[in-house]
């Protein structure tokens, strides 16, 4: 028979039970619209997450001491003399952390002080909104300027860009006037409200402010060249402060880059859960084409005898059904897609592209068919007399 005849005996069959072909072209996209809005909502999920992870400026290595001793301190000078020492670190930057306030006119927010050094920018992926991060000389002399985040400058000021306005800061039951150098994009607002609450507006400010060269640093930032082995870097850091330095503690060494790599891949785990989820209720749409498919062929049976009496070869009984299931789910996963299509459109910003939907289309197309697969071989395998008298 010929191709064209096949399709017409298939979508003369569907027609027939219309009913029956409408509930299972709806189980099929329903299945099909879920694989797909799954798809959406996790590469949203892994947008938001790279952003977040952006935001914080993660990567490189950060080094800090646990189990305190009786040795040196994690200093600004000892992290200055690793510089130079380690080989594939490109920038090491001190950090100490204090609480406190800042106040402008009537507004007052609470914050965390980060002491930094001119090398903020190499160290911390940083998106400058306004102005600039601290320079080696505001970081030497020890000038009072502040790098701030733009949720920060919109509480007290009411608009991102307040360069060279003054802020009044308080730590250590210290008040000192501020003027402000640059704006950063937030960091925490990367994880919402929710974070937000927790984590208070981080405000950069030259580290000896918050310490000496020789005060306790609370962490040190490692900027690893592109092509060093991280590894191989931590090693010698570890190394260096407990036998050189003859640090306080023990030293740890945490792979900054390693931590994105992790909540990525966690990302990846989440993702494939729920598409798993939205395959189980695909198979579900399949098994009701399966079951559709074997009561098609079983009222098809006095039909499909005549076709074999008059000469159709079994092999083209076989191609009806296959037809049949994979037009099937044809209509029904292709009106799912675009149902979910026209739903997420506008309202999320990253969609599936085309090679998504259309591996997902030529897999629901696939699944028919194997759906009508045991239909079609016990529909080719009647006996053409037995068949007839049925």
């Amino acid at each position: 028979m010929r191709g064209i005849d096949l399709l017409r005996l298939a979508a003369g069959n569907l027609r027939e039970n219309p009913l029956r072909t409408l509930l299972c072209a709806l189980s099929v996209a329903v299945g099909t619209g879920a694989l797909l809005l799954i798809a959406a909502i996790g590469l949203m999920g892994q947008e938001k997450v790279s952003e977040g992870l952006k935001t914080l400026g993660v990567s490189g290595l950060t080094v800090y001491l646990e189990d305190h001793g009786s040795g040196n301190p994690l200093s600004a000078e000892l992290a200055d003399r690793m510089e130079q020492a380690v080989a594939g670190g490109d920038s090491v930057m001190p950090i100490k952390a204090k609480s406190g306030s800042v106040r402008a006119g009537h507004a007052d927010e609470d914050v965390l002080f980060l002491g930094v050094d001119e090398r903020l920018g190499e160290v911390m992926q940083l998106d400058v909104l306004a102005g600039a991060l601290l320079t080696e000389r505001q970081a030497d002399s020890v000038q009072p300027v502040a790098v701030v985040g733009d949720e920060l400058a919109q509480a007290l000021f009411g608009r991102d860009n307040i360069v060279g306005r003054s802020i009044r800061v308080r730590f250590d039951g210290k008040e000192i006037d501020f003027t402000v150098c640059g704006v950063v994009k937030a960091q925490t607002s990367a994880f919402g409200s929710l974070a937000a609450s927790f984590a208070p507006h981080l405000v950069y400010i030259p580290y000896s402010y918050l310490a000496t060269g020789q005060d306790n640093a609370d962490q040190v930032f490692v900027q690893c060249a592109a092509e060093a082995d991280l590894p191989s870097v931590s090693e010698q850091i570890s190394r260096y402060l407990s036998g050189y330095g003859d640090v306080d503690g023990t030293v740890r060494v945490q792979n900054m880059s390693g931590m994105v790599d992790t909540v990525n891949h966690l990302a990846d785990l989440g993702v494939m859960l729920f598409a798993a989820v939205g395959g189980i209720t695909l198979c579900v749409a399949l098994i009701g084409v399966l079951c559709s498919m074997l009561a098609a062929a079983y009222e098809k049976t006095g039909e499909i005898g005549v076709l074999l009496a008059l000469g159709a070869q079994r092999k083209d009984i076989r191609r009806i059904f296959l037809l049949q299931s994979a037009l099937l789910c044809m209509v029904g996963g292709g009106c799912g897609m675009a149902m979910v299509q026209a739903v997420l459109y506008g309202t999320i910003s990253v969609l599936p592209d085309w090679r998504i939907t259309a591996g997902l289309f030529v897999l629901c197309i696939s699944c028919g068919v194997v759906a009508g697969l045991l239909p079609a071989v016990r529909a080719a395998r009647l006996d053409p007399i037995e068949a007839m008298r049925k």
